[in-house]
């Protein structure tokens, strides 16, 4: 993502009514910020408290996009 002109920053702290909120990745381009990355790797769990902390952060106008590197990898 740097390479195509992209700011990333990870462990980026977002406050929701539902607790803390740590994005994996946050990006941004051309000073516009893009959303956040949930990064899982293999059979990492997703779990509620932070799929409803994302689906709020969503309609904040903060899309966060998961993405997981299968385990077989």
């Amino acid at each position: 993502m740097r390479a195509e002109g992209r700011t990333v920053y990870t462990e980026v702290y977002k406050k929701t009514p539902f607790g803390a909120r740590y994005m994996d990745l946050e990006v941004w381009h051309k000073g516009v910020n893009l959303g956040g990355i949930e990064a899982k790797v293999g059979g990492s769990r997703y779990l509620p408290l932070q799929k409803l902390k994302d689906a709020w952060l969503g309609t904040q106008g903060y899309p966060v996009q998961l993405i997981r590197k299968p385990g077989n990898w």
